[in-house]
């Protein structure tokens, strides 16, 4: 009868318990991969500051939006960068299966116009993974507060 080191008495009862049940592993990663939409940078949103700026003038330098609402007069802009990976597996006497996929974090510019299709507001934010997409927008439209600590930009307020 042959006995087992100490490390691979480890290895196989680490494996004997990824076959009777199941593994969830989140590994957060670097924001730098676009899985969806195209991202609107800090950078390109500094022309929207002033209370001036006109629809047309957003078209121009973002591009049409992903999403028109048109009763409460929103644009929005959506993209989802990725924020880790997820590896699982799940296995049961004898059979298992495992892979990799990506966890999203939902960015979202939204910006709202007055009549004249000026600037009434805007914000970049990101969107909890919980909650919908129709429900977030919702609740923006609504000038419901999103989370505390997300600036909102208003610049009509500059007068």
């Amino acid at each position: 009868m042959t006995t087992c080191g100490p490390n691979l008495r480890v290895l196989l009862l680490g494996i004997s318990l990824v076959l009777a049940g199941c593994v969830l592993l989140p590994i957060p990663l670097p924001e730098n991969k676009v899985l969806a939409g195209k991202p609107v940078t800090e950078e390109q949103l500094s022309f929207l500051s002033s209370k001036d700026t006109t629809m047309q003038q957003v078209m121009d330098h973002l591009g049409n939006p992903n999403v028109i609402w048109e009763d409460t007069r929103i644009f929005v802009y959506n993209w989802e960068m990725r924020r880790g990976i997820l590896f699982w597996a799940v296995g049961g006497y004898g059979s298992a299966t495992a892979g990799l996929s990506e966890i999203p974090k939902h960015y979202l510019l939204l910006i709202q116009f007055n009549a004249q299709d000026r600037i009434v507001r805007f914000e970049r934010t990101v969107r909890p993974m919980t909650q919908s997409f129709s429900d977030f927008l919702q609740a923006w439209g609504e000038n419901v507060p999103l989370a505390p600590a997300t600036p909102q930009n208003h610049p009509e307020d500059e007068k």
